[in-house]
């Protein structure tokens, strides 16, 4: 971002307001990500931010129903909707909808693409990585609730971890990155 001089900050503060209004509805009309965020800030609700979860929830089961040609083509589904949980966290700020996206696209991606996986668990190198960063990265959001919220989502993050342990497609980088093989020793790694 680049730093406006002071004496620029004092002329723009003396322009008339009308002025300002202009240039300001000319700068936000430029950032897709900013109409958004005042959209939903403005005249968005707890039903709208729900509404947009489950949009995205949609997208995660088509992606994990189609057929990948590899586990890299997978991946790079999964990058696509990881992208899409980042920009409603980004417009909503709901931290627990980017655990609970989060958590859905990989379980579901391991449930519906498991014999898919199997199949090729000889080219899922980079796709192990990948999901490995992903748990990793969920599991740190997760300890970060409070207990009651945490056991929430135990049942799914414990079937996250047991796929990652017992695939051949993400069993060497879960050992290598260090992912905990059950919901105790999640507990135990993650929080202390």
């Amino acid at each position: 971002m680049v730093k406006i001089p002071k004496e620029l900050k004092e002329a723009i503060c003396q322009m008339p307001q009308k002025e300002k209004d202009k240039i300001l509805l000319r700068l936000v009309a430029k950032d897709e990500l900013l109409v958004a965020k005042l959209e939903h800030q403005l005249f968005g609700d707890e039903n709208e931010t729900r509404a947009l979860a489950e949009e995205i929830k949609e997208e995660i089961d088509k992606m994990t129903s189609y057929d990948h040609d590899t586990p890299g083509w997978l991946m790079m589904a999964m990058r696509s909707e990881n992208g899409d949980i980042t920009r409603h966290v980004k417009v909503t700020k709901d931290k627990k909808g980017e655990i609970e996206l989060t958590l859905y696209l990989l379980s579901q991606t391991f449930k519906k693409q498991k014999d898919f996986l199997k199949k090729y668990a000889y080219r899922a190198d980079k796709f192990g990585g990948y999901v490995c960063k992903r748990t990793d990265f969920v599991l740190k959001k997760i300890i970060k609730l409070h207990p009651d919220l945490q056991f929430d989502s135990k049942n799914e993050v414990e079937f996250i971890l047991d796929f990652l342990h017992t695939s051949k497609a993400t069993q060497a980088d879960a050992v290598l990155q260090k992912i905990p093989t059950d919901w105790e020793v999640f507990l135990e790694k993650y929080g202390k």
